[in-house]
């Protein structure tokens, strides 16, 4: 699995002696006594703590950054002290994977505990509460047993946020006014950014603003807020931060870290080196692009992230100064991947490791052990069954279709799932990550099958080399089958997991409606589809390499506002 940490960067520098140089940070803290390893059982366990207090908890939420551009995941040129800080406090999650991309289904996995294939969201403008009446949302089922749960910034997707989860919503910051004028943007996107045409224009550069004059900065003083305040409720706060998503801008001094001239450009395939522009709305972001602004928009992102950091840090700072450290879970999670022109592809929703991996580390104070790492594969939806379990609250009693990773929070090098799958813009296109392999299938039967041991950078597809046969057999089976097939065996499932969900075929809400006019308006400005349609509609895919194309069969581009 090292050569998966760093395999950005496999062209300039030899993985090993990369992994020797930066020893990717991971400390060593005592924390409290293990529990044991065995398999868990479907009642809630004790809190982390294992007092009668039960733990509060920070949930950490990011937009659009795959875990490989954060030095913590081995980056040697994006600065993340801080989240370095966290993962050798705690465990870090080396393939953990969101359920779907982009934003939306992402997060209404996440937070109703089922997977796309049963909401049937799979794109920005889906609202999910008609599609699930009555259904108790993962962070309404704190409220429910005790919990004040706090949101600052973004946690459910925009106007599809569901008020009765939450017990406060701190003012989200986008009404900061600092009295100065942002700096304008470059990139290719520049020119539609001015005319305020429709859609989320590929802009970068500094804002010319200070940290706590962004919404971002201003949200992490609220936290700190939130987490300085007296309670005699436990709390689940959230901090959802809008960064690094486009437009990738931020404060002057991030953007003074990175040289552009110094970033180097993805590796390509010569096929996909020898490609013409040209009706592959995937790449459309790439040929716009001369290699000048390729380095530029990537150290952009870096600076975004670095930000973000910083953001992070003083939040942290916040929580072990207020005494509550030793009873507080913390999880980092961001939302999905984002490719910076690996396979010429830019934005979200292709399937490929940096597309749909996520940024995952949790510290349970008493559980994990500081400085571990977790090379099994993983699935978001799993985060919040095992916040329960940590938490010594029951699942809640309606179906779920996700299972607590308690187990492998314990013992990284535990048993666990055979893989995690991911979809893109239907249930026809998936994907499914191993430990050593990733097999996708594209909605025209078209399939990849990358070997990591031999291609970490994901250039040559052997799902039709005879060598792999076997392979492709036993991993088909796994993508296609039930979601509880890909569980170790013995595995004690929750009785909530043996239910079937409640799901209702609705019709199209006001808001999607909406959201369907903003694309439609996209689609006559750009000439051609660059966003996602309702789940009841119907779109073609487009053509990658003479295949099918990941992000735009997917249709998952976000158009409208920056969301």
């Amino acid at each position: 699995m090292d050569s998966i940490l760093n395999e950005e960067f496999s062209a300039t520098m030899n993985r090993r002696d990369f992994l020797k140089q930066t020893g990717l940070l991971m400390g060593s803290l005592a924390l409290g006594k293990l529990a044991s390893a065995a398999m868990p059982s479907s009642g809630a366990s004790a809190p982390a703590q294992g007092g009668a207090s039960k733990p509060d908890v920070l949930f950490i939420a990011i937009e659009d950054v795959s875990p490989q551009r954060f030095h913590t995941w081995g980056n040697p040129i994006c600065q993340t002290p801080n989240f370095d800080r966290l993962a050798s406090q705690g465990l870090r999650f080396d393939l953990a994977h969101c359920m779907a991309a982009p934003c939306n289904p992402s997060r209404t996995s996440l937070l109703l505990g089922l997977r796309p294939e049963t909401h049937g969201v799979f794109g920005n403008f889906t609202d999910w509460h008609p599609r699930v009446p009555g259904r108790v949302t993962m962070v309404e089922h704190f409220k429910n047993n005790g919990y004040e749960t706090i949101r600052m910034g973004k946690m459910f997707h925009a106007e599809f946020e569901d008020p009765k989860s939450w017990t406060e919503v701190i003012d989200q910051g986008e009404k900061v006014q600092s009295g100065k004028q942002r700096k304008e943007l470059l990139g290719p996107g520049a020119e539609m950014k001015k005319t305020g045409a429709p859609g989320v224009p590929f802009v970068y550069g500094p804002s010319g603003l200070e940290d706590e004059e962004e919404p971002d900065g201003y949200n992490a003083t609220q936290c700190i807020k939130q987490i300085e305040k007296k309670r005699d409720k436990p709390a689940f706060i959230t901090l959802g931060f809008h960064r690094p998503h486009l437009p990738f801008t931020c404060p002057d001094k991030y953007f003074a870290m990175y040289d552009p001239n110094k970033i180097p450009l993805p590796v390509l395939n010569e096929k996909e080196k020898n490609m013409k522009p040209g009706g592959d709305a995937d790449m459309r972001d790439d040929f716009s692009m001369t290699d000048q602004q390729k380095r530029e928009a990537i150290a952009a992102e870096y600076a975004c992230i670095t930000f973000v950091d910083a953001q992070v840090g003083r939040v942290l700072d916040a929580l072990e100064k207020s005494g509550k450290a030793d009873n507080t879970i913390v999880v980092v999670w961001s939302d999905h991947g984002f490719l910076l022109g690996e396979h010429r592809c830019w934005r979200k929703g292709a399937l490929y490791d940096k597309g749909v991996m996520v940024a995952l580390m949790m510290k349970a104070p008493g559980v994990t052990k500081a400085g571990s790492v977790c090379k099994r594969p993983v699935e978001s939806i799993d985060i919040f069954p095992t916040l329960y379990d940590l938490c010594g609250l029951p699942m809640p009693d309606q179906a779920m279709e996700c299972v607590s990773m308690r187990t492998i929070l314990q013992n990284p090098e535990a048993q666990w799932k055979f893989g995690a799958r991911t979809m893109s813009g239907n249930k026809s296109h998936r994907s499914l990550r191993t430990e050593k392999f990733r097999y996708t299938i594209y909605p025209d039967g078209k399939t990849e099958l990358f070997d990591y041991a031999k291609d970490p950078d994901e250039l040559t597809n052997v799902a039709d080399d005879p060598e792999y046969k076997s392979v492709v057999a036993e991993l088909k089976p796994k993508l296609d089958g039930d979601w509880k097939g890909l569980l170790p065996a013995g595995f004690a499932l929750p009785e909530q997991c043996k239910r079937t969900p409640k799901v209702v075929n609705a019709p199209p809400s006001e808001k999607e409606l909406q959201k369907l006019k903003q694309l439609q308006a996209t689609n006559k400005e750009n000439g051609g589809s660059d966003g996602e349609p309702s789940s009841n509609a119907t779109s073609k895919p487009a053509r990658r390499r003479g295949k099918t194309s990941p992000r735009a069969a997917a249709s998952t581009q976000e158009v409208g506002s920056e969301e």
